[in-house]
């Protein structure tokens, strides 16, 4: 009788140990901490119409040197290029137009897709806020003739 009610309890752990194996490596991945990764997105996302605050530290139209409410566009140049002018016909469409080599990925929190300009640029910088569509962008000159701007708007 000794022999078998030992047989069961070394069954009974044996049991235990299995399960408790089983259950803890059956589990979703948690190798991210709880926080579903962005899928890898094109920067497609970025390619619209912004408006916001555009500042330039020229002016070819007065003493003018901001203009809330401007508007620029955003279009794709290709698969990692984005570049953005001021809307044509406009008092601030003197600014020169620039094209940002960009990436993807959550740069500015986490679970969104977020879109930067790759450091060192020698453009500026592009950010693109994809929790909340917002665009930050500041560029440079390069060359004598351009006319550097900064802009911070939200996509209509």
């Amino acid at each position: 009788m000794k022999k078998v009610n030992t047989k069961i309890a070394f069954l009974g752990i044996l049991a235990t140990l299995t399960f408790g194996t089983v259950a803890t490596s059956c589990s979703k991945n948690d190798d991210n901490d709880g926080y579903e990764q962005p899928a890898e997105g094109t920067i497609d996302v970025a390619v619209g119409t912004y408006k916001g605050k555009l500042y330039t530290p020229r002016s070819y139209s007065g003493n003018k040197y901001e203009w809330f409410d401007a508007i620029v566009i955003v279009t794709k140049e290709g698969n990692d290029k984005l570049k953005i002018a001021a809307k044509e016909g406009e008092e601030y469409s003197f600014v020169t137009p620039k094209t940002f080599t960009v990436e993807t990925g959550a740069f500015f929190g986490a679970n969104t897709q977020d879109i930067v300009s790759l450091s060192g640029s020698l453009e500026g910088y592009f950010h693109y806020y994809g929790s909340n569509k917002n665009i930050s962008v500041l560029t440079k000159e390069q060359s004598e003739t351009d006319v550097y701007f900064q802009f911070d708007g939200v996509k209509q």
